[in-house]
């Protein structure tokens, strides 16, 4: 069976939260495995509540406080086993709940199942008027039949996860141009950087030049500089893809599914991840793909895993690692030529939040609090809205979650004929530094400090934002030399000796590392001329998610994004 339906719990990791039935009742019951044998240690849960037990070495289980006026389901979930249910009522002393096991190792001829299947109306009339059937029916009954009828998308179950889903970053696969426009070497009408110059060094080789003066140039690309290899983007970018061939697929090539970057169907066939036991992180050089396991299921069954231990509507079983920022890390940890590149899980791993048990998902999957059923009419469950996170990853190119990053604060006081301003910002927001992974990202503090005529003051004292914000006029965007900071990972090209170089999958050395950490505090004073006449200060903390000069070459729209912002008036002394 290359398709089945998709009846899996997509959703995140966070705990079941529904108000527990009042304590009125028991059911009692047992959990056997096919050939009638006890299963001790499996979780018992009265579906979408808290009321829960663990099956005994003799595979009993007593539920305490189910809802003494209605019938409900209960289920059972064993790691290896798929999750089971049965409706059940008050009182009941010899439910029995069978658990089957799954399959355990992965299997690559397995055909991934699409978040989208496209079809006509008339299809789309047939395929609803099913599932509405089958939803009525017992899974032994439809679910089977059905699949083998039927090719289902993960949208036909989860439209809202898939809406949500569809529009993040995940989804983008080879539809992102920033990623394609740095894997090609291109700009984004095609245009492409001429090949590498290399030399010949008596110590280290074929190494790397400069590009050609006067020649054109669109920025850098790994094609360019390794045009005879694959590289191991695609680990992280198309991992569904990059799986069993981690280090020979180019992105440019690849068709169907796997052009969707973190799908729906991959992620739900993660069974782990390999983690250094020593540091906690993925080991040197196994990005993506190359730090997780997955158990895609043999020919003729299904299996997807979940956050929930209670899904019983389809081929599920009960993921842990889901609630755990664990999972994030084979992708949002990694490094190139031993230098730390993406650092946003190791940072979190560093941070206090880490240690009080807050997980990325807690920001990057948060619930929107009105969703109550991830598959309404598909065999799924109202549950606590809080318990129903979002698919949307909102992440760098998030205003919302920007400007709940940091807090900034702007002090600001006259003295004699000067003018004397302290911004403070503090990463109160976020469980990694500000910003973080991509070290093309930016942030730039602009203090703007003005007489009452829009006359621009001279600075006496205080630092100016870096260099790499751009030389050019700041009407055009170009920061650079104003009073403020900037706050950035900088890399430089080890053999050309670029600064900032966008080219990390060459060897580069950090030069400068002025990002904020988790909770830590960055405090800046300046200092300037102002004469007796009425100041006006106004402190912007800007978002860039390339640098300036590089969006320039590839010819990307790329706006800053306003984190924060105050304005002050002062009067003179």
């Amino acid at each position: 069976m290359a398709h089945a339906v998709l009846w899996a719990a997509i959703a995140v990791p966070v705990l079941v939260k529904a108000l527990a039935p009042p304590a009125t009742s028991l059911i009692e019951g047992v959990v056997l495995d096919p050939n009638g044998l006890p299963i001790g240690g499996a979780t018992v849960r009265v579906q979408a509540t808290l009321v829960e037990d663990t099956s005994d070495a003799e595979g009993r289980f007593r539920l305490r406080g189910a809802d003494s006026h209605s019938g409900f389901r209960v289920t059972a979930w064993k790691k290896g086993y798929y999750v089971v249910g049965a409706e059940a009522r008050p009182g009941a002393s010899d439910l029995r709940l069978i658990l089957d096991s799954h399959a355990a190792s992965d299997h690559p001829a397995y055909e991934w199942v699409a978040p989208k299947v496209e079809r006509s109306a008339f299809d789309e009339r047939q395929l609803h008027a099913a599932l509405d059937e089958a939803a009525k029916r017992s899974l032994s009954e439809a679910f089977f039949p059905l699949a083998e009828r039927l090719t289902l998308g993960c949208r036909d179950c989860h439209d809202a996860l898939y809406e949500q889903w569809a529009s993040s970053a995940h989804a983008l696969g080879t539809r992102n141009p920033i990623f394609l426009g740095m894997y090609n070497g291109t700009d984004l009408a095609g245009n492409r950087s001429p090949p590498t110059r290399r030399a010949r060094s008596r110590d280290y080789g074929s190494i790397a030049l400069k590009p050609s003066p006067g020649a054109p140039w669109y920025g850098p690309g790994y094609k360019l500089d390794f045009p005879d290899t694959a590289g191991n983007c695609a680990a992280c970018h198309l991992p569904g893809a990059a799986l069993d061939d981690p280090y020979g697929i180019d992105p440019n090539a690849a068709g169907g599914v796997d052009t969707l970057g973190s799908h729906c169907d991959f992620c739900h066939k993660v069974a782990g991840v390999v983690l250094d036991p020593v540091t906690g992180r993925p080991q040197a050089n196994m990005p993506g793909a190359l730090s997780l396991k997955l158990a895609r299921p043999p020919p003729d069954e299904q299996l997807f895993f979940g956050p929930y231990d209670d899904v019983d509507v389809g081929p599920d079983t009960f993921l842990p690692l889901m609630r755990q920022s664990q999972i994030c890390a084979p992708c949002h940890d990694a490094g190139f030529w031993g230098v730390p590149i993406y650092e946003s899980f190791a940072e979190w791993l560093a941070s206090p939040y880490a240690a009080r048990g807050e997980t990325c998902q807690d920001c990057h999957m948060r619930p929107d609090g009105t969703t109550l059923n991830f598959a309404p009419g598909r065999g799924g469950v109202d549950r606590d809205p809080a318990s129903i996170p979002t698919h949307g990853f909102p992440g760098a190119a998030s205003e919302t979650l920007l400007r709940s990053a940091v807090d900034l604060q702007v002090d600001a006081a006259r003295a004699a004929d000067e003018l004397i301003v302290k911004a403070t910002i503090t990463n109160d927001g976020t469980g990694h530094h500000v910003p973080t992974d991509s070290p093309l990202r930016q942030m730039l503090l602009l203090v703007r400090a003005t007489d009452d005529r829009g006359v621009p003051l001279d600075l006496i004292s205080g630092p100016t934002i870096p260099g790499w914000a751009g030389a050019r006029p700041a009407s055009s965007g170009h920061y650079a030399g104003l009073p403020g900071k900037g706050f950035a990972k900088i890399l430089r090209d080890l053999w050309t000796g670029t600064t900032p170089s966008a080219a990390y999958w060459k060897p580069t050395r950090i030069v400068e590392d002025t990002r904020i950490a988790a909770l830590a505090t960055d405090s800046s004073v300046y200092r300037f001329a102002a004469g007796q006449r009425p100041c006006r200060v106004e402190v912007t903390l800007l978002f860039r998610r390339v640098f300036i000069e590089l969006a320039e070459q590839k010819g990307w729209d790329v706006p800053d994004i306003v984190m924060a912002r105050q304005r002050l008036e002062l009067e003179p002394p």
